[in-house]
């Protein structure tokens, strides 16, 4: 068995045993609430942003809501993981969805971006999670798990900057129909096991092959 493949076999049977299904939004595919998730889980620990997620859906249950929401009320929902300034980055992009594609999020990589506060990898987090397409997001955490596995490296400073490493993690998602669950065993095996602190090696299936463990 390949590098490669021995990195997926390993990584998807342990996703399906230990993976995070129960976040709610790994449970819908609905545009609204999956920028909305990854909106609130920038930057902030995923354990936190649970209860404010939730609360959110219960004040604002679609885009339209959300479009004419009081930015002082939203503020104060979202104070407690922080950065409020995603509150008017949140209305602004209700608004223009509203004003320009019919209150529906758009499935086009340039109009997402276009949207305020909504980089590279939020952009590509919508159209893997909500509309399913066989795109990469990329973030810290799936840096981390490729290039310890395979042993790449960055002359860039912030790696997550880093086009060409950026290009060779995505060569192993190719040919794949759909990475949605690919990406977030990716994101969970990061989390719980790879962690960028004492990561877990003893309890890494897929260390005797990990360049890093072996090195």
């Amino acid at each position: 068995m390949s590098k490669d493949s021995f990195f997926w076999t390993e990584l998807l049977t342990w996703y399906t045993d230990n993976g995070r299904h129960q976040f709610p939004w790994r449970n819908t595919k609905d545009p609204y609430r999956v920028l909305l998730a990854e909106f609130l889980l920038q930057q902030t620990h995923v354990r936190k942003v649970e209860k404010v997620y939730e609360k959110m859906l219960l004040k604002y249950p679609d885009i339209s809501e959300l479009a004419s929401a009081d930015i002082e009320t939203l503020e104060e929902i979202i104070a407690p993981i922080g950065l409020r300034y995603r509150a008017e980055r949140l209305i602004k992009s209700a608004e223009i969805i509203c004003s320009q594609h019919n209150c529906k999020v758009p499935n086009d990589y340039d109009e997402l971006r276009k949207l305020p506060g909504i980089g590279d990898y939020i952009a590509n987090a919508v159209l893997c999670y909500a509309f399913d397409q066989p795109v990469v997001p990329i973030d810290t955490n799936v840096i981390r798990l490729f290039t310890r596995y395979f042993g790449y490296t960055s002359r860039n400073p912030r790696p997550r900057m880093d086009k060409e490493l950026a290009a060779k993690i995505r060569t192993h998602f190719e040919g794949m129909d759909s990475t949605r669950e690919a990406n977030l065993a990716v994101l969970d095996f990061a989390g719980l096991i790879c962690t960028s602190k004492n990561p877990k090696s003893t309890e890494c299936p897929l260390s005797k092959n990990c360049i890093k463990y072996i090195f």
